[in-house]
């Protein structure tokens, strides 16, 4: 099985709480959406933005990609992404998040192998700093064994000990790949109390047993949740075009 039977997803909305318009942010002359559009599209040939604004529409067939009407009504970008699959048929459908620009396609690249092989939910992780540990707005992962996950939190789940940071422990990246059958088996459930209480909606598959396997990346990513960090995505971009 290729990449070509995975469709990309990405979603985004127009009215985030902290950072309203947030998809169509300048960054560096283009919409912040473009950035992780392009990302996207160096790994995967089939990518699509899933909003439910126009203006974001516009903007996304504007610089030449696709992107799909989803309602209000959705809560997550997993209940867009389940909207987008009655649409569009795939095998898997990748989640991107549109709000990491800085998201590495080789992240990407492995996240999609491994749920290719293992046919079950994946989603990636990278190293995870002492300054990380300590930070909520961080999510951080525990795996088992087996490179599957035990736990999210955006707290830090375990104890350390002399400040090393435990084995198994690693800064989660917004990126989750999932077969079809499971993508409708994780919508239909209920919100989970662990989900709710950690304001992390993958702990539902976790709660109901849905695995999901961590796929390990040198490559860090940075999420842009408020104007502040946009600005700072912004010089590491005109840093890494320089070189």
């Amino acid at each position: 099985m290729s990449s070509s039977s995975v469709l990309g997803v990405i979603p985004a909305r127009y009215g985030s709480t902290r950072f309203p318009g947030k998809p169509l942010a300048p960054l560096l002359g283009r919409p912040m959406i473009a950035w992780v559009f392009q990302q996207a599209k160096k790994v995967l040939r089939h990518v699509v933005v899933a909003t439910d604004d126009k203006r974001i529409q516009r903007a996304v067939q504007q610089f030449g990609g696709v992107a799909i009407m989803t309602p209000r009504s959705c809560q997550s970008g997993t209940d867009r992404m389940y909207h987008v699959s009655k649409k569009m048929k795939a095998r898997y459908y990748a989640n991107i998040q549109g709000d990491e620009p800085l998201l590495h396609p080789r992240t990407i690249e492995k996240t999609v192998a491994l749920a290719l092989k293992r046919k079950k939910i994946s989603t990636a992780a990278t190293h995870l700093t002492s300054r990380d540990l300590m930070d909520p707005h961080v999510v951080k992962v525990v795996t088992n064994q087996d490179g599957e996950a035990l736990y999210f939190s955006r707290t830090t789940p375990v104890t350390r000990s002399k400040g090393a940071i435990p084995p198994g422990l690693y800064k989660h990246l917004g990126i989750y790949v999932y077969p079809k059958e499971d993508l409708g088996k994780f919508v239909r459930y209920p919100i989970a109390p662990l989900e709710k209480s950690e304001r992390l909606e993958q702990m539902r598959a976790l709660h109901y047993g849905l695995p999901i396997c961590v796929a390990l990346t040198k490559f860090d990513s940075v999420g842009v949740d408020t104007p502040k960090d946009l600005r700072q995505t912004e010089k590491w971009l005109k840093r890494k075009l320089k070189k």
